[in-house]
């Protein structure tokens, strides 16, 4: 290692940087053991906060980003929770957490220090595994060399860096809902990335088709591993979407396949909350079959909750398909 000059601390080993952005402090051994664990197993990820925080009194007006400095420990409960019913993989609380979402639902801390937050809350489960959650920033483009389709890069970008600087092991882009949305998307975090894992999910039909464009999920997988995804999957989709999907990717995908639908449609209660009807006993059966099909990284979405969690991990203990070291 080499000073950065007089009375200066020296750099770690592997300092590396792309343009203004520092990667020095990424966690370069956790991105390790996660593509060991990817390449070699069933990672059993977290269900939601999200929609956790959504079914909390009065919730469902409340941003869920916004609980990462308002409430940490909360949303660090919820992760704790997670972990503790057999979750591997937990997912910060930053679906909607770029500087768009953020400015649109009227959250004033910057893009780093939510995100941070974010991280922070999860890493205090001391998870196995950890992925930074980015969503869709809602900025629309038409061509790539027009100024939305550079904002829209630089969003995704601002957050991806955000994520990886705080100590994630790896990326998780997920709900996308076609390759027009994903494209600046997959662009910006691997401007950053550095070698760091980026995880691409898609929210299809019952179809099997994305739910913004129509195309194949087939089709739709083979675009994100082209273009460097290191593992892709579904999310937010039905159980009955995912039970068809999955053979369907582990057939067309060379990188691991992910599955984590959601629990249906939610309704607002008289409290003011969001409420699923969640069926742990049905996602702990479709678990057991999309790892025989070929997932590797299983959970659930929208609506499931550590009970959920909970179900799968016990199938698939039960099943022999599971170490929860």
């Amino acid at each position: 290692m080499s000073a950065d000059g007089p009375g200066m601390p020296s750099r770690p080993a592997g300092d590396m940087r792309f343009g203004d952005f520092d990667t020095t402090y990424y966690n370069r051994i956790g991105a390790e053991e996660f593509g060991a664990r990817l390449s070699n197993g069933t990672i059993l990820a977290q269900g939601p906060v999200g929609s956790v925080l959504l079914s909390q009194p009065d919730g469902a007006d409340i941003p869920p980003a916004f609980w990462n400095l308002a409430e940490q420990q909360t949303v660090a409960n919820i992760h704790q929770l997670y972990a503790a019913a057999g979750a591997q993989l937990l997912i910060t609380n930053t679906f909607q957490a770029s500087a768009p979402a953020l400015e649109r639902d009227g959250i004033l801390p910057d893009v780093r220090e939510v995100n941070r937050a974010a991280v922070d809350a999860a890493r205090a489960a001391r998870p196995q595994l950890l992925a930074g959650s980015m969503g869709p920033c809602g900025l629309a483009w038409v061509r790539e060399d027009s100024p939305e389709y550079r904002a829209a890069r630089a969003a995704y970008r601002e957050q991806a860096h955000a994520l990886l600087a705080a100590g994630v092991d790896a990326l998780l882009l997920e709900t996308f809902t076609s390759i027009r949305d994903l494209e600046p998307a997959l662009a910006g975090a691997l401007d950053v990335a550095s070698g760091m894992p980026v995880l691409v999910s898609f929210a299809i039909d019952e179809a099997g088709n994305l739910l913004g464009d129509g195309l194949t999920i087939e089709g739709a997988v083979v675009w994100a591993e082209r273009r460097g995804a290191a593992a892709v999957g579904v999310n937010c989709c039905s159980l009955a979407a995912a039970d068809a999907a999955v053979p369907r990717m582990a057939a067309s995908a060379r990188t691991p396949v992910m599955v984590r639908p959601n629990a249906g449609e939610p309704c607002r209660s008289e409290d003011g909350a969001l409420r699923w009807d969640e069926d742990p006993d049905a996602f702990a059966a479709s678990c057991v079959s999309w790892v025989r099909s070929g997932a590797r990284v299983v959970g659930a979405c929208c609506g499931a909750t550590a009970r959920t969690c909970a179900a799968q991990a016990e199938a698939l203990d039960r099943a022999g398909l599971f170490d929860p070291r």
